[in-house]
């Protein structure tokens, strides 16, 4: 007996998408597992909020960066890295100051506390990626990591094109 939801069939099960098999699942619960993992590592670490993560992160590869370009980086919207940067300026983990140059603009620095914290986190996810790729070879790191930066360039190529689904 078949059961009919709203005048219609189920759908055959030769016709359902197997979402263990599908490379975007897979990546979305490799991504949370890692996630996971990671802040497992990590629970001494203060900063919880992604935002400040990815914030931080940014920082901690070029440090004095405007708002906006670090909106620009994270792909965050201008009011989430405003209100982050507040949280963490509290924190003690960076401060802001007038750029010297053009007043309007805002300057972000890490202090000694961000970098620490920067640094004992970047470690515990050098750590982490080790043994969760241990069972790869070389190339197959890089092929991983070549598919993935291709993924992402369509993903942001495609949000460009039907007005930016970041901002």
């Amino acid at each position: 007996m078949k059961l009919n939801v709203n005048g219609t069939p189920p759908e055959s099960v030769d016709k359902q998408i197997d979402f263990k098999k599908n490379p975007m699942m897979l990546i979305g619960e490799v991504a949370r597992l890692m996630g996971e993992k990671i802040r497992e590592k990590c629970d001494d670490a203060p900063i919880v909020q992604k935002s400040g993560r990815l914030l931080m992160i940014e920082l901690s590869k070029r440090d004095g960066r405007t708002q906006l370009d670090l909106s620009h980086a994270t792909h965050l919207k201008a009011s989430t890295v405003s209100v982050a940067l507040q949280k963490l300026e509290l924190e003690g983990y960076v401060y802001r100051q007038p750029d010297e140059y053009d007043l309007r603009a805002t300057r972000v620095y890490l202090t000694e506390k961000g970098r620490a914290i920067d640094d004992s986190i970047r470690n515990r996810i050098i750590e982490e990626e080790a043994v969760v790729t241990a069972g790869l070879t070389d190339e197959e790191k890089e092929t991983l990591a070549k598919i993935l930066l291709k993924i992402k360039k369509s993903i942001l190529d495609d949000s460009q094109n039907e007005g930016d689904i970041f901002e």
